[in-house]
């Protein structure tokens, strides 16, 4: 691919932010070259090129940013979205898609078959991939009146996750914790924030645990052993995602800790299934005769208060985390 600029051996260090980014991208364009590399200072590493210091400037900034609005959302989206990305390079890939799509215009991000295009989609995709997968695979824990959890991503993903989280949990407070890169995003009173952290101690309290454990349970009781298909699983929910869900973690995994059911026992997964729908049958009859006594007698239903007790378990965060 041939550029207006020339590709020299000069190494931009920026300060690591979207913004100083945005000006690594001014500065290409006002020296007319294509540098070696751009570095943020977490990854100050010996080159033997020159080094140029890009200082971050607003104004310089919001006109870069300009630009990429009028590019289209694809290509705004796709650098937004690949400047979370932990790959070395990205914010070398990053710049050399803008310029191209400064270039040739919003159409030239379709052209994938352009190494610098498909390097920068590809950016794209795996961190809205991990996205997606950690929201399913999150598992929230009851702690200090609020909902917490731990993540281990490859990627800087707290943004993405934050509208889905926000949403699906309009009234709990939560926290999510990225161990990878030290950063938590902290949602109290409707207000979202980042914060620098160091770890995060798990709850150990018996009733947090014992809700883990009637977790485990359902994902026991629901496992049909003949049809086990690791491999499969693993495609699904990849192996480095189960350190932070209780279901796969040490405490059950199968080749180890997982007991065998008792010969001698008619205590099985089968029969806890066999027993939860013979009481959630009993219970709808016993239900139905409650509703038409009710109807009898003109008793309103919420009256004695039961509808806003069921509204409060439906909105509890552990249900809402877990369905």
């Amino acid at each position: 691919m041939s550029y207006p600029a020339h590709v020299t051996d000069t190494v931009y260090r920026y300060d690591g932010t979207f913004q100083g980014f945005l000006c690594c991208i001014f500065e290409s364009y006002s020296r007319k070259e294509i540098p070696a590399a751009v570095c943020a200072p977490d990854r100050g590493q010996i080159s033997f090129y020159d080094s140029c210091e890009i200082v971050t400037d607003p104004a310089r900034a919001q006109r870069v940013a300009r630009g990429l609005e009028r590019l289209g959302p694809t290509v705004k989206e796709r650098i937004t979205t690949g400047f979370l990305s932990d790959d070395p390079e990205h914010e070398l890939i990053l710049l050399r898609f803008a310029r191209i799509c400064f270039e040739k215009g919003p159409a030239a991000a379709r052209a994938t078959g352009d190494p610098d295009i498909c390097a920068a989609f590809d950016l794209e995709r795996a961190v809205n991939n991990e996205a997606c997968k950690y929201i399913e695979f999150i598992r929230f824990e009851q702690r200090d009146m609020m909902l917490g959890t731990v993540i281990h991503p490859k990627n800087r993903i707290l943004p993405l996750l934050r509208g889905h989280f926000c949403s699906r949990l309009p009234d709990e407070d939560f926290m999510i914790f990225d161990a990878t890169h030290g950063i938590a995003m902290l949602r109290r009173d409707r207000k979202v924030q980042y914060m620098v952290m160091e770890h995060y101690d798990k709850n150990t309290g018996q009733e947090e645990l014992d809700w883990q454990k009637l977790w485990i349970r359902f994902f026991d009781a629901v496992t049909i052993e003949q049809r086990r298909n690791e491999r499969c699983q693993m495609t699904h929910a990849p192996k480095r995602y189960w350190k932070d869900m209780c279901e796969m973690g040490p405490l059950v995994r199968r080749s180890k800790m997982r007991k065998q059911p008792d010969k001698n026992s008619s205590f099985t997964p089968c029969a806890d299934i066999k027993i939860c729908g013979i009481l959630i049958s009993i219970y709808y009859l016993y239900a139905c005769v409650r509703s038409r006594a009710g109807s009898r007698q003109e008793i309103c239903p919420a009256a004695d208060g039961k509808t806003e007790k069921i509204g409060e378990f439906l909105h509890d965060g552990r249900i809402a985390a877990y369905s």
